[in-house]
């Protein structure tokens, strides 16, 4: 016979201070920077444009 072992996980939500919703934009805004070099990086790579600086 098997028992029901299901827990109750509260949901409400957390109040945040005022700066939360700009410290979220910020981090975001640092993760598409990433992204867009990382995505340079590999389109030099990729096409030869890259190399050790000043051996052009």
């Amino acid at each position: 016979m098997q028992t029901d072992t299901t827990e109750v996980i509260a949901t409400h939500s957390i109040p945040h201070e005022p700066w939360y919703k700009y410290g979220v934009a910020v981090l975001l805004l640092e993760m598409v920077i990433a992204a867009a070099v990382c995505g340079y990086a590999l389109y030099m790579t990729f096409h030869g444009l890259g190399g050790f600086p000043g051996k052009h």
